[in-house]
């Protein structure tokens, strides 16, 4: 165990040494609260996939063992194992059949749970199955791989990229089983010692840990890549549009508010056609990083293409974001070639406001004003009210 800690310890330290792994990020191997929505999602749906996939072939498995245990064991024990395995097998059918119902983490920890649950259900239930002094030579031969069961439920850990504290909540139970089977004599076909028994489960466990918290550093670091535009460092579309389901959906079940904004930069077509694509991509990254900046961190911006962008604010009410938009617009957005400060035009709208049924329509609502401004002299922000007044349909 104390090398399997040395690994996991070396394998924290050379992912910060590497660059992969801010603070933020090395709490992310720690403690799954740490996640971003986005990243949590991501990682949701992978662990639930594997389960899917393991219970698949665990199903199969469990009945492909049948032959062997009528092989080997007298003819009660051997019925006995083929109900309990028929059991097994079909408690791994469901379980395939539900797994990737849901996406919550709730629902990743239940699944997981319940995968490990069958087989700890199978294994004690094995070892009173087969408490019986007069197993001829065979029979003990074929009952060696009952032992390994607990070491392989350990290693299959490793499988899933859970962090440090998930990984230690799912083990604990397995170790805590193993200590029991051992204290109350139920392995009566261990082939080694206790101490044997211990140190392979630790073995088992510290190696699954590491390969664990390997994998999750490669998706915290694949998804942080794969989910930022390129050139201006804000979210890319797909990235804030998976962000904006996510959130409304969360708004929709809470009852609570979700504006956006649509922002247009102004005139920028004409710095393109004047100066070139490489200003005008310089004007686009000094925008992003201004909005970035105004925004503090708080709010989530992605690049929704060209010129434009989207920017979400969870649990806020069309009035909060266009006070927000209005703040952004006063801190300046940058400079054109020809020192003329860039512009935008904006377009606000929000779930409740706006009655919208899912974040495609919230977004062509604000998308609808924005284009509105555009038509009516630029350098705006419209929001829901301001989008049903007199004084903005005459403009």
């Amino acid at each position: 165990m104390g090398m399997s800690g040395r690994r996991l310890h070396s394998e924290l330290f050379n992912c910060l040494l590497s660059g992969e792994c801010r603070q933020d990020r090395l709490y992310g191997l720690l403690w799954p609260k740490a996640h971003p929505p986005l990243l949590a999602a991501r990682r949701n749906e992978l662990i639930l996939q594997r389960i899917w996939a393991l219970a698949s072939v665990f199903a199969v498995l469990t009945l492909v063992w049948i032959p062997l245990d009528v092989l080997a064991l007298p003819g009660r024990q051997a019925l006995e194992l083929m109900a309990l395995r028929i059991a097994a097998c079909g408690a791994f059918a469901h379980l395939a059949a539900t797994a990737r119902r849901r996406s919550s983490l709730w629902w990743v920890y239940r699944n997981l749970a319940a995968l490990y649950a069958v087989p700890t259900v199978f294994y004690f239930a094995s070892l009173l199955l087969l408490r019986h002094p007069g197993l001829g030579p065979y029979a003990r031969i074929a009952l060696q791989a009952y032992w390994a069961l607990p070491a392989v439920a350990m290693a299959g850990l490793g499988v899933f990229p859970l962090t440090l504290a998930e990984s230690a909540a799912f083990a604990l139970p397995i170790v805590a089983g193993e200590a029991f089977a051992l204290s109350s004599h139920l392995g009566v076909f261990f082939p080694g010692g206790i101490l044997d028994a211990v140190w392979m489960m630790f073995l088992m466990g510290g190696i699954a840990v590491v390969v664990g918290i390997s994998q999750l550093s490669f998706a915290i670091t694949l998804v942080s890549h794969s989910q930022r535009d390129a050139l201006t460092g804000c979210y890319s579309r797909k990235s804030i549009s998976d962000l904006l389901e996510l959130h409304f959906k969360e708004s929709s079940r809470l009852g609570t508010p979700l504006a956006v904004a649509f922002l247009d930069l102004d005139h920028f077509k004409q710095i393109n056609d004047l100066f070139g694509h490489q200003i005008g991509d310089g004007v686009l990254v000094a925008a992003a990083r201004s909005v970035q900046a105004a925004l503090h961190g708080a709010q989530c911006v992605g690049r929704w293409g060209g010129e434009e962008f989207l920017i979400l604010f969870p649990g806020k009410s069309a009035a909060e974001a266009i006070e927000t938009v209005q703040r952004i617009r006063a801190a300046g957005l940058g400079h054109c070639p020809e020192s003329r400060q860039v512009t935008v035009s904006v377009g606000v709208a929000e779930r409740i406001a706006d009655r919208c049924s899912d974040g495609t329509s919230l977004v062509r609502a604000a998308d609808l004003r924005m284009y509105a401004i555009k038509n009516s002299g630029r350098d705006r922000v419209c929001g829901p009210e301001e989008s049903r007044s007199a004084a903005f349909m005459a403009a």
